[in-house]
């Protein structure tokens, strides 16, 4: 059977597929605005929450604005999802990883927690997750736990994922154009050119160019994008599309502070410090990368039910972060860290679809990826602040990374009985991590600043190298729709999905004289690395009415080689280590209501408890007592909820979040105070090219704390490590005070 796809998210809620309902007898859609309402469908597989390119729009700021680039953004009011930002675009990263959790589970590992049009065409470290302007998207998905194998692909998908649909090029001469302006010297200006349809050819550019200052302290960012697209249209025969785009993103980054110093609220507008020969200067904790994308799809019919298509993307990505390394044990050992990054992913999906019935499908493909490194960090330059300006000191980490390589071949079967739709599908995933060869970076290769001749120079350091290692992983899907009338339906659907994460490696290279002293060598610990998986169950239950909505999922995941930072008595040292078991469950509640022809308000509500079973090791004389504690970072509850009132030209709304305590620290100890936040919005919609709207976040410029670099973080354990910090190393920031936009956006 054809699955069917709508344009509002809350007229999939009305869709169903009732094979035995006439064509004219379905509920004509409805529409329920609001942020927070974006809703499941009742026909869906997973539990995945789609929102169309307008919603999208809204929740970045109703004509995008602020916060342009930002997915994060879009989905932050979604159920279970808690997303932290330092700044009021949705840029911030912690640990040099997004803030975005799904269910308490954070994208790790070289990944990134978001797919354009089912394509990992993103990666991490680096700047490429916010190479696509939210003005170019048509539909943003975010599955939450498992999804059907052909979804989620990537490096990890152990917390489900974010996916970005392109617009493709429209069949009208159309323009767009957003132009927004707000707090902090905030500015941004974005058009889009479509061509229209040409005999078989369509086509759009678009550019965009934003800037502003940080909300406090020095510093300021800059983002220049450039995307195109080409649309081919051979009618039922077959189908072209190519994306391509150049996207340059420079910031700078906001302080952490330890746990004690964040909960002082007195140092709410504390930032990086001023002097240049300090090593905490603020010019010293930014990042710059430059992003050259490209991606399509070709699809063609080769029988009279069968389509093959072949999807390949690029990625390639040059920057740089720098960060400051603060030594609070021993000031004189802060140094200034210059991580190199020279980045790339490329790969392709071919894809096999059989409608073997008006009612059956088959499907099977094969992803094949390939990416250059990092992670993890191979090239570190260390540098001393001096009157004089910063003087090399020689290398932090200097290494080499084979290329990881991925092959993942997946099969499907899609069956619609009378009043059930099954799925089932199975998805192999063959990881091959590339070798590390690490090089000594004492001695004389200390004076030599050149990655290159410092390799030579050093020579291998063998102990600390390893070899290229094989991990793999089944992972299977089953879900199941069944209506029960046509106005609701049961889901169930169970699955598997992974992560890894390989920060291994800086820990080691950090302590490696511990290490050596032992005579423990990293490809000892490296031949034991092990991917994390997770066993996801989900049921849930829908109801939709011609003017309102509910529903609700149970959800339960059993987590195998959570990785964590252990204690290694036999070489007295910490390091991550996949050996934590976890378990959660909690549910989401939704719901909407057209409570007038103008006035909508919906919501959801989200209970989870992410524990750990088991404790873990702190020394050889003492186990930390994690067994039953919430994993940090975590809240126990989420709320969201939005109201939009629509009347003639004006539309006024509100969001409200709630995000319950949190804690920084596997103990428990380190808690985090719930928040809430409210935004509102005022809009003018004078015609079709004259949009105008207000939009102010956090209303009550609520001082709290956002974003958190937890100490169960390898990253965050590692730099605690590093720099000689005591304690467990979490480190936190200020979530963004209030800040007030206004923008005019249109098309004509």
């Amino acid at each position: 059977m054809k699955r069917r796809f709508y344009k509002h998210p809350l007229a999939l809620c009305v869709a169903l597929i009732g094979a035995s309902a006439p064509a004219d007898d379905e509920l004509a859609p409805i529409t329920i605005s609001g942020t927070a309402g974006s809703f499941t469908s009742l026909e869906e597989m997973a539990s995945v929450t789609r929102i169309d390119g307008q919603a999208a729009r809204e929740a970045v700021g109703e004509a995008v604005g602020a916060g342009g680039a930002s997915p994060s953004m879009v989905v932050r009011n979604t159920p279970s999802v808690n997303f932290q930002s330092a700044d009021p675009y949705g840029l911030t990263e912690v640990g040099f990883h997004e803030t975005l959790k799904i269910r308490g589970v954070g994208q790790s590992g070289p990944a990134s927690s978001r797919n354009i049009n089912d394509l990992p065409v993103t990666g991490n470290p680096g700047g490429s997750k916010g190479i696509i302007d939210m003005e170019n998207v048509a539909e943003v998905s975010i599955y939450r736990g498992a999804a059907p194998v052909d979804k989620a692909l990537g490096f990890s998908n152990l917390p489900g994922k974010i996916n970005l649909r392109v617009l493709a090029p429209l069949d009208e001469l159309r323009t767009d154009y957003t132009l927004t302006a707000g707090s902090d010297a905030f500015s941004r200006v974005f058009v889009r050119q479509d061509t229209g349809k040409h005999g078989i050819a369509s086509g759009f550019v678009s550019g965009s160019y934003s800037a502003g200052d940080k909300w406090k302290g020095e510093g300021d960012f800059e983002r220049q994008n450039i995307t195109g697209g080409l649309k081919l249209d051979g009618g039922q025969d077959w189908k072209a599309e190519v994306y391509a785009g150049y996207n340059e993103d420079a910031r700078h980054t906001y302080r952490f502070f330890d746990y004690t110093t964040v909960s002082n609220f007195a140092n709410f507008n504390q930032d990086w410090g001023t002097n240049p020969a300090k090593p905490d200067y603020y010019d010293y904790n930014r990042q710059d990368f430059i992003d050259r994308f490209l991606f399509g799809s070709v699809t063609g019919r080769v029988a009279q039910d069968i389509k093959l298509s072949f999807k390949p993307y690029v990625l390639k990505e040059t920057g740089e972060y720098w960060f400051s390394s603060m030594n609070k044990a021993d000031p004189s050992k802060s140094r200034v860290i210059e991580w190199m990054i020279d980045h790339e992913n490329v790969g392709a999906v071919t894809e096999l679809d059989w409608n073997i019935s008006a009612s059956s499908q088959i499907k099977a493909g094969l992803w094949l990826h390939d990416q250059q490194p990092p992670g993890p960090p191979v090239t570190q330059r260390k540098y001393l602040a001096t009157a004089q300006g910063l003087k090399f000191d020689g290398w932090s980490v200097l290494a080499d990374n084979e290329r990881h390589r991925i092959i993942s071949p997946y099969a499907s079967w899609f069956k619609s009985f009378e009043q059930v739709d099954v799925e089932a599908g199975l998805r192999y995933v063959d990881l091959r991590l590339g070798a590390l060869t690490a090089y000594n970076n004492t001695g004389k290769v200390a004076g030599i600043s050149d990655p290159d001749a410092a390799r030579a120079a050093g020579g291998v350091n063998a102990m600390a190298s390893a070899e290229a290692k094989t991990l793999d992983a089944w992972l299977p899907f089953l879900g199941m729709n069944w209506r029960l009338d046509r106005q609701t339906s049961l889901l169930a659907h169970a699955g598997r999905t992974y992560g890894l994460d390989v920060n291994l490696f800086p820990y080691y290279y950090a302590q490696q004289a511990a290490f050596k002293a032992k005579g423990v060598s990293f490809q000892s610990l490296w031949d034991q690395l092990e991917l994390e998986t997770a066993d996801n169950f989900d049921v849930g239950l829908r109801h939709v009415r011609e003017d309102w909505y509910a529903g609700a999922t149970l959800f339960y995941a059993l987590h195998q080689n959570k990785q964590s930072t252990i204690y290694d008595p036999v070489v007295d040292a910490r390091y991550p280590w996949n050996v934590a078991d976890a378990s959660r469950y909690g549910i989401e509640l939704e719901a909407g209501m057209q409570l007038t022809e103008a006035w909508s308000v919906s919501g959801n509500y989200s209970w989870n408890r992410f524990r750990y079973d088991q404790d873990l090791a702190l020394s050889s004389k003492v186990n930390l007592a994690t067994d039953g504690k919430q994993v940090v970072d975590t809240p126990e509850h989420l709320i969201n909820l939005g109201t939009r009132y629509r009347m003639e030209a004006w539309t006024l709304g509100a969001d409200v979040r709630y995000v319950g305590e949190r804690y920084g620290d596997v103990l428990n100890l380190e808690k985090v105070d719930a928040v809430t936040l409210v935004d509102v919005m005022l809009q003018y919609r004078l015609n079709r090219a004259v949009n105008v709207t207000l939009d102010v976040r956090n209303l009550f410029d609520t001082e709290y704390v956002g974003p958190i670099s937890a100490a169960d973080d390898a990253i965050a354990n590692f730099t605690a490590a590093m720099n000689g910090v005591t304690g467990n190393g979490s480190q936190y920031q200020y979530g963004a005070p209030r800040s007030v936009f206004v923008s005019l956006a249109g098309q004509f």
